[in-house]
């Protein structure tokens, strides 16, 4: 387990070099080649009023995805769908460990456009024991199972003040999930997003690619978030889909780290704004 303890140290600045250009919205699942690099096998879709999830693996896992977008009818959601450059054996216990480890999040450091400077995007990332109760926790310990879990995270967002949100982690054959819904309203100097408005959901698995005889590991993920006070909102925030994918792929790209050979820049890639 000490391998799990070790604290990442994220990196602080980035390259401009990773802004390369990719296909843009696909509507059915394409495969890469193992020789294609790292920004090549990353795919998006922003979701608009009367579209529907173009990137959804066909697997039972994708029904909370499926409910949430049914019952709730966000008004923007974005999906990505990411295949890991690495191939072999997937250390699926070191996946979930790293997912584990909210306060990595604390580390990253990105250019504001707003503010006009480099800022950490999460000032306080952390482990909480309840959303009323914003005592910091360790991320897990030497008896913390690789198994199904819930927890509650305080991320305290450069933009979104004050977030306290609940994580359900899910531990299956072949696969992890993580569940992310905010379980406070989130807040600038007015409400943003209602509590339970804002979702996120990370399923990773392996599939097929090419041939029978090669499986890779994916990860879909899907974001998705309804405004309050939207007249008001949208005077400040002028791209809502984007800004959207800014935090679901800073999150996913963050928690990650170098896993399965995974090469995305915690920086906000260029084809995604």
């Amino acid at each position: 387990m000490n391998k799990y303890l070790r604290r990442i140290i994220r990196r602080k600045k980035c390259s401009a070099f990773f802004l390369y250009a990719v296909i843009a919205v696909l509507v059915s699942l394409v495969f890469t080649p193992a020789s294609a690099s790292a920004d090549e096998l990353i795919r998006h879709n922003y979701i608009y009023p009367g579209e529907g999830l173009a990137l959804l693996p066909d697997r039972s896992e994708t029904n909370s995805v499926i409910e949430f977008f049914r019952v709730n009818r966000p008004a923007y959601s974005v999906e990505m769908l990411y295949e890991f450059p690495g191939s072999g054996d997937i250390d699926w216990e070191e996946l979930y460990f790293s997912l584990r480890s909210i306060s990595r999040l604390e580390e990253v450091w990105y250019f504001s456009e707003h503010a006009g400077k480099y800022r950490f995007m999460f000032p306080n990332a952390y482990v909480i024991e309840s959303p009323g109760n914003k005592t910091r926790l360790p991320d897990f310990d030497a008896d913390t199972n690789f198994a199904d879990a819930e927890l509650y995270a305080y991320l305290d967002d450069a933009e979104l003040k004050d977030g306290r949100y609940r994580v359900n982690y899910s531990v299956r054959t072949g696969s992890i999930q993580v569940k992310i819904l905010n379980a406070s309203n989130l807040r600038r100097f007015i409400k943003v997003v209602g509590t339970g408005d804002f979702y996120l959901d990370f399923l990773f698995f392996e599939d097929y690619v090419g041939s029978e005889d090669e499986r890779r590991l994916k990860v879909y993920i899907y974001g998705a978030y309804t405004l309050k006070n939207e007249f008001i909102v949208l005077k400040l925030l002028k791209y809502p889909y984007s800004t959207l994918a800014k935090r679901v792929y800073t999150i996913f790209s963050a928690l990650i780290g170098d896993f399965h050979e995974a090469d995305l820049p915690v920086e906000f890639p260029e084809y995604l704004r």
